[in-house]
């Protein structure tokens, strides 16, 4: 007869690979789905402050998603310009890069004249054949015609985002009840447990990414101004990328160093070419070592390299979208088996929240009653 575990592990494996297998299928709706609710659990203190002041839920709930929508459409328009600006250079930048590489091929063709087969491997005859295929590799940037037809895919997924937002905001305090009577057991303190690890999880959450966006918003503004200073072109477009890419940790600063080093090799001669790659990786260095470390504590106190697989898998499945709910998705999870202890700090901050939350839940009663 065949023992329980070895009936297990061929469950767990197959469930593993199908959940996996729907989670990649259903991107164009799990994706914005997990962005709505990992953007209501930054959001939710926002709810409370608000519940606190005496502000019926849906108004709250309403307010806060009024306000993240007005944000996100305000990002959306500073951003605009300075990616069509890019778009528009990119064309240039890719022929300014290909000459600095035809300098560096010359060079070495100089330099490898020992043998009749490296001479044929560079000869003048291949890399001219090499230029003239240049054209048809050239970046194709998109057109009217493509944006028309991702305008639908986007529409939905906009509204998937602001439905789910919204009325997760709205029913929060009944979905973390539902989830304490479903998954906590029958036991009234084990359901009281699992309800604070939520709120917990909510709490680090919210803090952490409140946290990072203020340290990469820092990076990126000491970024910009450092372009400007050496006379890297559009600085402003460097600093925002720096911004945006530091929410993917490891893998969104190499990324960005290796696109900084091209735009240095393309604006600069000689040693000024790794400058601007050496100056951003100094601030990383600075920021990731010594400024995060102390301004976050215990919240990324993660093994790496479970931290480097999160990134990897979501990016995998659900593109630079995932790459943003990664962490925040990771740390939930964690909170939520408990498979991390939170610190004081944090247990202290979610008693006082509790503490607050049930004081508007009782006065917002009595209005109702009176």
């Amino acid at each position: 007869m065949m023992s329980s575990r070895s009936v297990t592990l061929p469950l767990a494996l197959i469930a593993a690979i199908l959940t996996v297998a729907a989670l990649k299928a259903g991107s164009s709706f799990l994706a914005p789905t997990v962005l709505a609710l990992i953007t209501g659990v930054i959001l939710s203190p926002a709810i409370a402050l608000l519940l606190r002041f005496g502000l019926p839920r849906s108004a709250a709930a309403g307010s806060v998603l009024a306000f993240a929508l007005l944000a996100l459409t305000t990002l959306a328009l500073l951003f605009e310009p300075i990616l069509w600006r890019a778009l528009d250079r990119l064309p240039a930048v890719w022929q300014e890069l290909q000459d600095t590489l035809r300098q560096f091929q010359d060079a070495l063709r100089g330099l490898n004249q020992m043998t009749e087969e490296v001479k044929d491997a560079i000869s003048p005859e291949a890399a001219g054949g090499g230029g003239g295929g240049g054209e048809e590799a050239a970046v194709a940037l998109p057109s009217a015609i493509d944006a028309i037809a991702l305008a639908p895919t986007i529409a939905a997924q906009v509204m998937i985002f602001t439905g789910v937002l919204f009325f997760f905001l709205f029913t929060r305090d009944s979905i973390y009840n539902w989830a304490a009577k479903t998954l906590g057991g029958r036991n009234g303190q084990a359901r009281e447990r699992f309800k604070s690890s939520l709120v917990a999880a909510e709490h680090m959450v919210s803090r952490y990414f409140i946290t990072i966006t203020l340290i990469n918003a820092c990076l990126g503004v000491a970024v910009a101004a450092a372009m400007m200073v050496i006379g890297m072109g559009s600085p402003i477009l460097w600093g925002l990328a720096a911004f945006a890419v530091n929410f993917i940790p490891y893998l969104g600063p190499a990324i960005f160093a290796t696109f900084l080093l091209l735009g240095g090799i393309v604006t600069f001669d000689g040693f000024m070419a790794v400058v601007p790659v050496g100056i951003y990786l100094c601030m990383n260095v600075t920021e990731g070592q010594f400024v995060t470390p102390s301004l976050v504590g215990k919240t990324l106190k993660v093994n790496p390299l479970l931290i480097f697989l999160s990134l990897v898998f979501f990016l995998w499945i659900w593109g630079p979208l995932g790459g943003f709910v990664a962490i925040p998705v990771l740390l939930w999870v964690l909170l939520v088996a408990d498979l991390m202890t939170p610190d004081q700090d944090l247990m202290q901050a979610v008693e006082r929240r509790q503490e607050m939350e049930e004081e508007a839940a009782a006065a917002a009663a009595a209005q109702a009653g009176e």
